[in-house]
């Protein structure tokens, strides 16, 4: 039953990484977090709901939550960031939570405050591996998560793009001097961060067959806690902590007592602010 629940916890927390990895981008660049950004899943999640209702594919739905997230999060940089660039820290972030009110009411006239479901029109099939028992679903989104994940940390490593960003992050005024254009950078790695968002709503809303207008809340806690748990600024850090976190949800819902999870996933964001701030990762350690 463990290594059951281990694949469970993976399933979960790649999706969790993959907000997680989205928080990063932007603090990276801004060195500022984009409260709006639980709210990016949660346009993605009905993106993919809304064309999987119409008969779309999942691959088409991913596509579709991809690109609505990504430009949605480009309008919250250009109506909440770009404008307070040079304002105090918190005002383009409290911009971000007035952004992201907006959004779950426009999501509630559209589809509703009760619970919106993604369309099943057979039961998953099943697979087994010795005696764990592993979904199409599950293969899904771990494919597509990790596919993510490791395209992201290449593309951020080993581009120009990532070499762009990078220092962009470092030192927007020398990069500037050398050809880069931050401008540029900041609308594409929003884009990026909302369109991995977009993606983990779909793939979250798999998992648990249902999502509201106000799923974006607690994700995006989630994926603070994420960051926090693997070092903020650090995109592997990031992506590590997102496992961590679907795995201790998962195990805490097996074998302890589900109405606890976010107790127990609280508590440790609490004692690793308390205990290790710099996270499990610090991003000098590797960004």
């Amino acid at each position: 039953m463990l290594g059951q629940q281990l694949v469970n916890g993976i399933t979960l927390g790649s999706t969790y990484a993959l907000i997680a990895i989205g928080y990063t981008l932007v603090l990276g660049v801004l060195k500022k977090l984009n409260i709006a950004h639980g709210e990016l899943f949660m346009v993605g999640a009905f993106a993919g709901i809304a064309l999987a209702a119409l008969g779309a594919p999942l691959p088409v739905n991913l596509a579709a939550a991809f690109a609505v997230a990504g430009l949605v999060a480009v309008a919250v940089e250009r109506v909440c960031f770009h404008p307070l660039r040079h304002a105090s820290f918190l005002s383009p972030m409290l911009t971000t939570i007035a952004f992201g009110i907006l959004l779950q009411n426009v999501a509630t006239q559209m589809f509703g405050s009760e619970p919106s479901r993604f369309p099943h029109s057979a039961e998953p099939q099943q697979f087994a591996i010795g005696s764990l028992s592993i979904s199409a679903v599950q293969i899904a989104i771990l494919a597509t998560a990790f596919t993510l994940m490791f395209g992201l940390d290449l593309l951020v490593r080993r581009t120009r793009w990532g070499i762009a960003l990078r220092a962009t992050s470092d030192d927007p005024e020398t990069a500037a001097q050398h050809g880069v254009h931050p401008s540029r950078i900041t609308i594409t790695t929003f884009f990026v961060s909302g369109a991995l968002a977009g993606v983990a709503g779909v793939l979250t809303t798999l998992v648990y067959s249902q999502v509201t207008p106000l799923i974006g809340i607690r994700q995006g806690l989630i994926g603070m806690v994420a960051i926090v748990i693997g070092g903020l600024g650090n995109l592997r850090g990031a992506m590590i902590g997102g496992l961590a976190l679907g795995l201790i949800e998962t195990m805490n819902d097996a074998y302890f007592y589900a109405g606890y999870r976010d107790f127990v996933i609280f508590s440790v964001f609490f004692a690793f602010l308390i205990f290790k701030p710099e996270g499990l990762f610090p991003a000098q350690a590797g960004r």
